[in-house]
C-alpha cells in the first residue's frame, strides 16, 4: 500500500513514468517509521507488473505480480546487509551489476533495491558508481536510506532524491485510529511523528517500558535506590531507554530555554518536567546529555548493562543534586 502522507511523491513517480521521463536511479530518504521501504517495493511492483491501474498501483493478479509476491520475480534484485547494520559488501555489489547485465526475462524493466544503501562500504559504493553512470537499458535502482549523509557524495548526485517527510500530526493519527492504534498520541510522540514507528511500539508494548524509565527516573529524583531502579531498567531493550532518556533531557533543556508553551516529546509528563526544571541547570543538563551520546555510542559492543544504568542513575541523581 502507498501511505496517505506518501501520495505526493507516488503521483510524482507515476507522471514521469507515464511520461517516459523515469530516472534510472532514485534515492529514497526520510527518518525510520515512513515506510520508504514500503513505497519502494509498491514503486518496484507497479513497474514489473502487466496491468498497473489507472494510478500506477500493480494489480495483484497478473503472473509478475505473483511472482514479486513469491519473492521469485527474476527481474527484480534486492540488496541488504546480511541483518539491519550490517555492512553491504563490494562483491555483493558486483554481483547485482552483472545480474543487470543480462537481459530481462520478462522483457520489462528490470530493477534493482538496495536496502538501507548507507551501509555499503566505501568499496561497494565504488563498485555501485560504473551501474549508475552507464546504466542498462529499462533498469532501475531504487536506494532507499535513512542515513543518506553516509553515502558518499559521487552516488548522491547520480540519483534523484525523493524526499519522505513527518506528516502533520492530524493525519498521522487518523492513521493511526483507524488502524486501531491505542493510545496514538502518547506513542506518536514518542516516535517523533512517524507513524509506523509509533505502530511498532504499540506492538512491542513499549509504552510499558518507557513507563518504567520515566518511573525510575522520578524514583532517583526522590532519592530512591539507584541499584534497584536500575535492576528493573537493565532487563529492558538498551536502544529505546537510550533514545527516549536523550528525548527527556532534551525536553527539560526546552523547558529551561523557551518555557511555555514548548512542544515536548513527553508532553503526559509536563508537570513532571517543570518541577525538575526548578531542580536542574543548564550546564548540568547539556553535560548529562554528552554521557548519554557517548553511551549511545557504545551499543554497537557489548555492555555491562547493569554497571551502566547505574553509572546513568548516578549521574541523572547528581546532576539535580548539583543544581
Amino acid at each position: 500500500m502507498v501511505y496517505p502522507w506518501q501520495q505526493f511523491q507516488w503521483q510524482k513517480v507515476q507522471q514521469q513514468k507515464s511520461g517516459a521521463k523515469l530516472p534510472h536511479a532514485l534515492l529514497m530518504i526520510g527518518p525510520q517509521g515512513l515506510g520508504k521501504l514500503d513505497f519502494a517495493l509498491n514503486l518496484a511492483n507497479s513497474l514489473l507488473c502487466s496491468t498497473p491501474d489507472t494510478q500506477g498501483h500493480a494489480c495483484g493478479e497478473c503472473v509478475t505480480c505473483k511472482l514479486v509476491d513469491a519473492g521469485t520475480h527474476p527481474d527484480l534484485y534486492i540488496l541488504q546487509g546480511e541483518e539491519r547494520g550490517k555492512t553491504i559488501k563490494v562483491d555483493d555489489v558486483r554481483q547485482l551489476s552483472a545480474k543487470l547485465n543480462l537481459t530481462s526475462q520478462y522483457g520489462g524493466y528490470q530493477v534493482a533495491l538496495i536496502v538501507d544503501a548507507h551501509d555499503m562500504n566505501i568499496n561497494a559504493s565504488n563498485s555501485l558508481l560504473k551501474t549508475l553512470e552507464e546504466p542498462p537499458v529499462d533498469t532501475v535502482l531504487i536506494l532507499v536510506s535513512s542515513n543518506p549523509e553516509k553515502l558518499p557524495v559521487t552516488v548522491r548526485s547520480r540519483c534523484q532524491v525523493i524526499n519522505f517527510n513527518i506528516p502533520e500530526t492530524q493525519m498521522a493519527l487518523s492513521w493511526l485510529e483507524d488502524q486501531n492504534i491505542q493510545q496514538a498520541g502518547a506513542l506518536l510522540n514518542l516516535a517523533h511523528g512517524a507513524p509506523l514507528l509509533a505502530v511498532g511500539l504499540q506492538q512491542d508494548n513499549l509504552l510499558e517500558h518507557h513507563k518504567q524509565l520515566i518511573n525510575a527516573l522520578l524514583g532517583v529524583a526522590k532519592n530512591q535506590s539507584v541499584i534497584e531502579q536500575a535492576e528493573q531498567l537493565h532487563k529492558l531493550p538498551l536502544g529505546y531507554l537510550l533514545n527516549w532518556l536523550f528525548d527527556w533531557v532534551q525536553d527539560l533543556i526546552k523547558l529551561h530555554q523557551c518555557g511555555d508553551p514548548v512542544k515536548l516529546v513527553h508532553i503526559a509528563q509536563q508537570s513532571e518536567l517543570k518541577q525538575l526544571v526548578t531542580r536542574s541547570s543548564l550546564p548540568g543538563l547539556y553535560d548529562y546529555l554528552d554521557q548519554l551520546i557517548k553511551n549511545k555510542q557504545l551499543q554497537s559492543i557489548p555492555l555491562n548493562t547493569q554497571l551502566l544504568w547505574e553509572d546513568l542513575l548516578l549521574s541523572w541523581y547528581k546532576t539535580l543534586k548539583r543544581a
